[in-house]
Parts: C-alpha cells; structure tokens; sequence
C-alpha cells in the first residue's frame, strides 16, 4: 500500500504546477494567450479539480480506490492527449481542468487516503514516504520535460507523458485489493488497533463540519501551501528570467524544489509522530512565508534560495496534510473528510496564478504580490501558533 501511495504521488506530476510551468511560456505563444488571461483559466480549472475533490472523497468510500485509481488514471492520459492540442482558450480550459482534476488533485487524494487507512501508527513516517512520490517527480520530471521538449516539441513531450500513465500506472490497479486497507468503523472509532501505542481515533475526537471554528483555522493553515507554492512556481519561467536565470536555469531552480522538498519530507517524517500539530503547522507556514519574502529580492541567489524554502515547506506540507486531520477528526468517513480539505487547498491553489501576473501586468514586476502572499503567509503562522490539539491525542507513544 505505501508503495502504490508512493507511484499515485508520484504520477501526480503531470498535473502540478511545477510540470505545467514548464509548458507555460510555449502555450502562450503558440495559442495566442496572453499571461493575464492564461492564468485566469488556470485558476478556473483548479475550482473545476477543487470540486472534483468533494466527490471523490466520498466516491473513493464508497466504491474503493481500485475504481477511483483506473478512473483517474484513464482521465489524467486523456488530459495530457488534450494538452498537446491546445490552440485556443476554450480547449485550454478543457486541457487544464482535466490535468488539474486527475493529476494535481486526485492521484495525491488516493495516496493519502492509502496512507491514513492502512496505517495507524507512525502515520506521519508512511506520509513522509509517500510524498516521496510528488519529491521525485519535481526532481525528475522538470529536467526530462525540458529535454523532451527540446527535443520534440511541447506538443509531443505531453503525448509521451499520457503514454508514460497508461503504459506505467494503470496497470497497478491490480494491486489494490480493499481486503488490505484498514477502513475506520461508521461509528467513528477506529476498527482495528495495533496495541496499545499506537496513535488512536475516540469518539471524543469532533466531528468535520467546515462553518466551526475549529475546521476554519485549520483549513486557513493548510491553504496557505497551495496558494503560495502555486503562486510561485506556476510563473517559475518569468520570474527567475527576471533575475536573470535562463530557461534551462530555471528548470534547476525548479528541480530544487524538489531536493528541498526531500529534506523537508525526511524531517517532518522523522519528528510528525513526536510533536503537537501546531508545531508540525507553525514549522511549515513559517518556512514558506521566508521564501516568498526572499523571492522580492531581485539577485538570481534568492530565485535559487526562495524556491529552495519553498520546497522546504512543501515537504513538511505532504506530512502535515495526511497527519492533522485524522488526527483531528478520526478516521470515520476520512474520504470525505480529506475530500474537503483538497477541495479547500486546489481553490486555494486556483487563486495563486493570478495575482503575480496582475503584478506583472499593472508595475512590470512580480514583487508586490510576492511580498502580499508573503502576508498571507504570515497570517497563517499566526493562526497555526495558536493551534490546540484535541485531548484525546497523545504524542510519542507510537514512537516509542
């Protein structure tokens, strides 16, 4: 199950900003999009993969993540057959909401609901490795896109990468038999315990109901990773070419996100387990606000460093986002709860884009909206400061 959770993570790829940022600059020229109006698009599609979440939570309870795995497989090949026949805004919109839907959103929902059903405890060390997958995928996939590119074309390099889906993870459906994953009792306790430390559900964990205030502050915290991450990476291109990095120089930028995003994973892996959510959270938000602060810096040193904090927090995120919530909920219904939380995070995600590019457009530059995301994130450290677990969660006894 880990190893499967690990390939949907990392099959993801196609879908995230960091592979569709590669392909950004060639779209807009070849379609005849301006920046503004491409990016206004992307943040459509990402409502469109936003919504798509809050039935799939719920789906994957209901008919098991063998069905939710050959669909999402089959939908993110087909969104990259129509990525290479873009031409125009509607067919953009079409191709985007597809590979934001079935990449950036669901493939990363089945590992983590593979994650927090088959595991009860060291939930946040099987986290840390399954998010390995998106790890390797923004290490790899970027340089290989570029090359692929160069080579064929763009249109050619996103056939290659539906061809890649279907002949390479589609098949593993197989494996997933609903026998070996370990679904929560619909009375809200947990159905199976391995001993007596090992981190548990209670009925006295509440219940998710987004209006209480609770689910907000949580949800506040943890979309403030997508909205920042996809804000800076999805116009990578341009905003490193403005501190002057090359096109091959910004995809190392990019393929350092993920090194970062490795360490990142390995110590909040190591240490999730041990410590309080609200210092997992108040870690991660205060990470990726010092990025965003190092990206107004107009040096090429602190393209290289402000992606490289970025990266950073985005590993601490993969941990935190299985961990909080089971931990804070239960595992009742954990599909529809992980549902609405992705659903949260890809809306939140949708918003990025947009505001560097009215920057961009209105003062020639991406630093004012940098430094405004920059408070945002420092919002959110001062809301996960103030974070307090449930009482019916102890630390460390599964470490033990």
């Amino acid at each position: 199950m880990l190893a499967l959770a690990f390939v949907a993570m990392l099959a993801s790829g196609p879908g995230q900003s960091f592979l569709i940022a590669v392909f950004v600059d060639d779209i807009l020229a070849d379609a005849g999009i301006t920046r503004t109006v491409f990016s206004l698009l992307y943040g459509a599609a990402t409502v469109v993969s936003a919504s798509a979440m809050a039935v799939l939570g719920p789906a994957a309870d209901r008919f098991g993540l063998r069905a939710v795995w050959v669909v999402v497989s089959v939908g993110l090949a087909v969104a990259c057959g129509l990525a290479s026949l873009v031409s125009g805004v509607v067919l953009a919109l079409v191709a985007l909401s597809l590979l934001r839907a079935f990449g950036q959103g669901s493939f990363p929902l089945v590992a983590t609901l593979l994650v927090t059903r088959s595991f009860r405890g060291r939930r946040g060390q099987a986290m840390a490795v399954a998010s390995f997958g998106i790890t390797t995928s923004s290490i790899v996939l970027p340089p290989l896109t570029v090359a692929l590119i160069v080579a064929l074309g763009w249109e050619d390099a996103y056939r290659v990468l539906g061809l890649a889906v279907l002949a390479l993870v589609l098949p593993l459906a197989v494996f997933l038999h609903a026998e070996r994953l370990e679904a929560a009792e619909r009375d809200g306790r947990s159905a199976v315990r391995r001993g007596p430390r090992a981190l548990r559900s209670s009925r006295r964990l509440p219940r998710l109901t987004v209006p209480t205030l609770r689910a907000r502050r949580l949800l506040v915290v943890l979309a403030a990773p997508p909205l920042l991450m996809t804000a800076a990476i999805f116009h990578a291109t341009a905003l490193l070419a403005d501190k002057g990095l090359s096109f091959t120089e910004a995809g190392a930028a990019l393929s350092l996100v993920g090194i970062a995003s490795a360490a990142g994973l390995v110590g909040a892996g190591a240490v999730a387990d041990r410590i309080s959510s609200r210092r997992l959270l108040s870690a991660m938000v205060a990470i990726l606000a010092a990025g965003m602060l190092v990206l107004v810096l107009p040096q090429a040193p602190a393209g290289y460093l402000g992606f490289f904090l970025i990266g950073l927090s985005a590993g601490v995120f993969g941990v935190a986002g299985g961990v909080v919530w089971p931990r804070t909920y239960g595992l009742a219904e954990i599909g529809r709860i992980q549902g609405t939380s992705f659903a949260v995070q890809i809306a939140a995600a949708a918003a990025g884009p947009l505001p560097l590019a009215l920057s961009e457009a209105a003062f020639g530059s991406f630093e004012p909206a940098l430094a405004a995301l920059a408070g945002y994130g420092l919002l959110a450290l001062a809301v996960a400061l103030r974070w307090r677990e449930p009482r019916a969660v102890r630390f460390g006894e599964n470490a033990r």
